[in-house]
């Protein structure tokens, strides 16, 4: 891969890196306000219960899209950044560019969907 590609999805993964890292902070600090709130009737708490767990749930994908960018800046920095993990060819510059933290191309990636249940 040149220089200049090595370049652009270093930038691009520090980026997406800094708006995870933002967005797991302010869900952190929105469940933490919701945690401060007295008890209320069951009426009131059933939604505040629901709007916890929603937050939970994005705060816990975010932090797995932070541990993939991580690991794709790993790649980087070893210098595997854009091989394919199954058939070790690269993986286009396309898909790439669509998902920085694409670990397979899109043969084994499709082949490894259609492999689960």
């Amino acid at each position: 891969m040149r220089i200049t590609a090595i370049d652009e999805f270093r930038a691009r993964l520090a980026r997406e890196r800094e708006r995870l890292l933002h967005a797991v902070r302010q869900t952190d600090e929105e469940l933490a306000a919701l945690d401060a709130r007295e008890p209320g009737s069951p009426q009131e708490d059933a939604p505040r219960e629901m709007t916890t767990a929603v937050l939970s749930r994005l705060e816990g994908r975010e932090k797995v899209e932070l541990d993939e960018v991580d690991a794709a800046q790993a790649r980087l920095e070893a210098g595997t950044f854009g091989t394919c993990e199954a058939c070790h060819r690269p993986i286009g510059l396309a898909r790439l560019r669509a998902r920085p933290t694409a670990r397979y191309c899109v043969r084994c990636q499709t082949r490894s969907e259609h492999a689960r249940p």
